[in-house]
């Protein structure tokens, strides 16, 4: 797929633009997504071409894009969260879930969305710290790791170096 910014690099990055009840994807190159990062106006450049993208789009062929939308939501299977009320029609058109409830009433269609977006369908972030030692260990690793970042803005370098080293022995212990 080529990039909708430059048209001339691969896309490897999808970016869903939503603005009300509008979504917009936009496939970027990594040079053109880079680019909209790094760049001051970042909402304004995305806003910018998702307007320019919808633009093009209404300007290409409205009559079929209507008939599209229409099959698109015929197509919708008639599922509705039990603990919120949202139905899945309402989600595809919002791009946002309701509840937690809706993660498990939506199960089957999310699942190829998050394979999608994220490459797996497990979360793969940090747990919650079961017990009080655990908590008081991660809430010093955290401590040192600020002390230590102080010290290298002072160009306390031997500071830092004992902070990296104590940082170390933790991580030492903790795997054993």
């Amino acid at each position: 797929m080529i990039c909708d910014e430059c048209g001339q690099r691969e896309a490897t990055v999808t970016l869903t633009v939503v603005q009300g009840t509008e979504r917009t994807l936009r496939n970027l190159c990594p040079e053109c997504m880079r680019r909209m990062s790094n760049a001051k106006g970042m909402l304004s450049a995305i806003f910018a071409a998702a307007m320019a993208n919808m633009a093009a789009l209404a300007q290409q062929r409205p009559a079929e894009t209507e008939v599209e939308e229409s099959l698109e939501e015929e197509a919708l299977p008639d599922k509705t969260c039990e603990r919120c009320g949202m139905t899945y029609a309402a989600f595809k058109q919002s791009g946002r879930l309701g509840c937690p409830g809706c993660y498990e009433a939506f199960r089957e269609e999310l699942q190829p969305m998050l394979q999608q977006l994220h490459g797996r369908t497990q979360h793969a972030g940090r747990q919650p710290l079961q017990t009080e030692a655990a908590r008081r260990t991660r809430s010093r690793q955290e401590e040192l790791h600020r002390l230590m970042s102080e010290a290298v803005q002072r160009e306390d370098f031997e500071q830092a170096a004992a902070l990296r080293d104590e940082l170390r022995a933790m991580a030492r212990e903790a795997a054993e």
